[in-house]
């Protein structure tokens, strides 16, 4: 190599100083943030995944359980890092809803991420009391137009998804019911079971095992296609309400400014991970379908949700926190 070319590389290896990083990541533990506490099922997920992530890549994953704030917390620790692909983002859909209904946050959730896979999506399902006389979703939604204000559905509290479901429903039917907030699914579930309140949109894992032993009568889910979990039950789309979706949505992003030779090595290692046999068994189990997006599809479906999810608010009136 004569003496120009050498100097030429070296200043190019200044300018870029990420670029000889990029070519050998990783070299060092990668830490996954998660905004939800240890042991729910967003945790069990991620577990599963970096385990043979780290498999993969050859390093750790450290995952860190940071939750508080709807997720503010965790993300503007991930926005305030090195874009070196060494601190990541567990993000789900409440990473949607944070950045619609929390004002001052410390970070710019359309501009501050890059985000890498889309690992796996489960719909909310529409339950219902059994003693409910409601057959599908048309019937309920007479019954919500026969007597105004009159149902009730059980949400997990104020500006969150579940919260935003309900709003949705009744901008796209005209429907006038009453909300109950409740502190998470089990005790949301359990009220609907009791009868204490009349329906609710809930998690599919959490509700198909009741539906299942007859606790509750599933009417639809809210995913754009039918679930493979419940592959009987109708989409809402096709229960009869247009355009009407919801998924909850699974994933990981990094701070924005990370090289795409970074992005491109964790989304193949992620896809990789999803193919393995065990994780997939696992996965179906806790009634998550894995997708294994690409990060531009990740992308596009995060800008998608935060038009989707601020519109709903607007409309709604529904106060941000």
């Amino acid at each position: 190599m004569n003496r120009r070319a050498f100097i030429l590389l070296g200043g190019a290896a200044i300018a870029s100083p990420h670029v000889a990083d990029a070519q050998a990541y990783p070299l060092r533990p990668i830490t996954m943030v998660v905004p939800f506490p240890a042991g729910g099922g967003a945790d069990v997920l991620v577990r599963i995944l970096t385990r043979h992530m780290a498999e993969d890549l050859g390093q750790v994953i450290v995952v860190q359980n940071q939750p508080g704030a709807g997720g503010a917390i965790a993300f503007g620790q991930v926005a305030r890092s090195a874009p070196d692909g060494y601190t990541l983002a567990w993000t789900s859909a409440g990473f949607a809803v944070m950045a619609v209904t929390l004002s001052n946050l410390s970070f710019d959730p359309q501009k501050d991420f890059v985000h890498i896979c889309n690992v796996a999506e489960n719909p909310f399902v529409l339950v219902v009391n059994p003693q409910v006389p409601a057959t599908s979703v048309q019937t309920l939604i007479e019954l919500a137009k026969a007597r105004p204000g009159a149902m009730n559905f059980a949400h997990n509290g104020t500006a969150t998804l579940t919260n935003l479901v309900v709003e949705l429903l009744k901008l796209q039917t005209g429907i006038s019911v009453a909300q109950v907030a409740y502190r998470g699914d089990n005790f949301s579930v359990s009220d609907v079971i009791a009868g204490h309140v009349q329906a609710m949109f809930s998690n599919s894992p959490v509700a198909l095992p009741h539906v299942a032993a007859g606790r509750l009568h599933a009417l639809a889910v809210t995913s754009p296609k039918r679930s493979p979990a419940a592959p009987e039950l109708p989409t809402m789309i096709e229960a009869g309400v247009p355009d009407f979706q919801a998924v909850v949505w699974q994933g990981f992003s990094a701070p924005a400014g990370t090289p795409q030779p970074i992005v491109d090595r964790l989304n193949a290692a992620a896809r990789q991970a999803l193919q393995a046999a065990d994780v997939m068994g696992r996965f179906k189990e806790l009634g998550a379908q894995p997708v294994g997006s690409t990060p531009e599809d990740f992308d596009a479906l995060i800008r998608r949700e935060l038009t989707v999810w601020a519109d709903v608010v607007r409309r709604s009136g529904v106060k941000p926190n």
